[in-house]
């Protein structure tokens, strides 16, 4: 049997809300929008940090629209920080918007530059020696 098909159902957003707190990864193939709080990772398709929310953790994803707070390192191409936003850590894009009132402390470095820096640093490393 084959599975059914959600082509052409608008995909139905996984939320964290307000009254949850996740300890852990989150990992998800989908939407995820949170209005919680998660300490740990997390990794999705599209992600939308509420007013309200917060992470604690790196998030990787295509597209992030934060108007909470993310203490972590941002890795998306598309990332739009709302007037609310707090975030503390490194932003790595490849589009970023950022509103009037977005507090953004850390670097913000464009996804193709992250990945040649990441390249000629492999590159510099001795054979055989492991970085601290």
């Amino acid at each position: 049997m084959s599975k059914p098909k959600a082509e052409g159902k608008p995909q139905v957003p996984s939320i964290i809300s307000a009254n949850l707190k996740i300890v852990g990864n989150l990992v998800s193939d989908g939407d995820v929008q949170v209005d919680g709080v998660i300490e740990g990772d997390v990794n999705s398709r599209s992600l939308t940090v509420s007013e309200n929310a917060s992470i604690i953790g790196e998030v990787e994803a295509e597209t992030v629209r934060i108007h909470g707070t993310v203490r972590g390192q941002i890795k998306a191409a598309n990332v739009a920080l709302g007037p609310t936003a707090k975030v503390a850590g490194d932003v790595i894009h490849t589009n970023l918007v950022i509103e009037s009132g977005a507090f953004i402390e850390g670097h913000c470095k464009r996804l193709e530059a992250a990945a040649r820096d990441e390249a000629a640093m492999a590159e510099a490393e001795p054979e055989g020696q492991v970085a601290a």
